[in-house]
Order: structure tokens, then sequence, then C-alpha cells
């Protein structure tokens, strides 16, 4: 429950004892993972993760990436919404085969009008990073296109009819989070995977998949992560 304490989020957010914290987890995470984990698996998500920070332990990035190759196959194109650095996002490069990846994200961290409630964890703009500098980092892959600005108003340039098999949420906020769910859920394909981070330790995260999820069939599965998923019935 410790990292649900709002002056802690505030404290460390966005800074290098974050940064550290992840780290510190993140080692630890690999060796244990190491002891029962395809080696090449591993490797492949530790090249994600080098010359780049990024704001997901090991065992999330393993999440995002087995979910990824779950899905491998599917019709529908993947897409994630808070791109930060890039390191997730290259790791669902690496699992997309010919499929199409969205990337949504305001290239400038986190925007200053924020609910009141979210202001004590948060600063304007914090993780931000150049649209530039992760088109770089993902400049080997085909079929990659980026969105700048806040969501869902960066998504009107999206083709219409797409259909999603995969997206990953990472945007912190109530409000973006309740955006997010909105937006994709019509347009994810039956057994699509919406992966979110945070879901354990931010408060508005939480309650944006409680209040949509009143009357959807769907369940919620929480992870043993700070994430969560829904499958799309």
């Amino acid at each position: 429950m410790i990292l649900r304490n709002a002056w802690l989020q505030r404290l460390l957010g966005g800074g290098a004892a974050e940064r550290l914290g992840i780290r510190m987890a993140s080692l630890l995470e690999y060796a244990s993972l190491r002891a029962h984990k395809d080696p090449d698996v591993l490797q492949h998500i530790r090249r994600s993760r080098w010359k780049r920070k990024t704001l997901v332990t090991f065992n999330e990035a393993y999440m995002v990436n087995s979910l990824a190759a779950s899905v491998a196959g599917m019709p529908g194109d993947l897409a994630e919404v808070g791109v930060y650095e890039g390191s997730t996002a290259r790791l669902l490069c690496e699992q997309k085969g010919d499929a199409a990846l969205h990337l949504f994200d305001t290239f400038e961290g986190l925007p200053a009008g924020v609910l009141k409630s979210e202001q004590v964890m948060y600063r304007p703009h914090q993780y931000s990073c150049s649209l530039e500098s992760v088109q770089e980092f993902l400049s080997d892959f085909a079929d990659v296109h980026f969105y700048k600005g806040y969501f869902p108003d960066s998504a009107a340039s999206l083709p219409a009819g797409r259909r999603f098999s995969f997206v990953h949420f990472d945007v912190d906020l109530y409000q973006s989070t309740l955006d997010c769910l909105k937006f994709f859920y019509p347009q994810m394909l039956p057994s699509g995977i919406m992966l979110s981070h945070d879901y354990s330790i931010l408060e508005g995260v939480r309650q944006a998949f409680t209040e949509f999820l009143t009357d959807k069939p769907e369940n919620l599965i929480e992870l043993p992560t700070t994430q969560c998923m829904l499958v799309k019935r």
C-alpha cells in the first residue's frame, strides 16, 4: 500500500529516486525470471530498455511483451497511449509482425490541467520526451505511426475503421484513462486485450476502470504487477 501514498508519489515521481526504484526492482525481477524463463526472451526485453528511461519494471515489460505476443496473427492493429521514451513501444514493434502500430503521446509530458485530486501527485510536463527522439529509437521498424497531442483529440487523424487486437495504456490520470477506454473499447476485436499500467497504485486509473466497467460484460483482470487488463468479448 505504500506506493499508493500520494505524498510519496509526488516526492519521488518523475525524478531520479523513482528511476532508481524501478531499476532496483527490475534487477531483482530479472534475477528471479532467469531461473525459469527463456533467456532469449529476457534478453529481448533488456534490449528494449537499454539507453532509455522507462516507467515500467522488468516484470511489467515482460507482461507487455507476452500479451502482445499472444495476439500475434490476429488481424487488428496495435496501439499505445503514453509512450514516454519508447521502451514498451519497442517491445510492441518487435511483436507486431506485419500489423500497424499507432503511438499516441503529447511528447511533452503530462498536461498542466489535471483533476484537482491528482494535482498532489503530478507536475506539468513530467515524463516528457521529444517525438523526434522516439522516432529515432524506433526507426528500424515499419508501419509505425505517431500521433502528437492530447488524446483522444490526437486520434482525429487515425484512419477510420481501424480495429485493434492489443492496446497498452500508460497515461497516469483518471480522465486520460477513461478517454482511452471509451475510445478503444468499441474498436477492439473479440479476444483483443487492453492492458493498463499503474492500476493498483494510482487512484485515478483505478477509478476510471471501475466506472467504465459498470455496464460492461467484461471482468477486469488485476495482475500481480501494478497492471490490469481487459479481454474483449
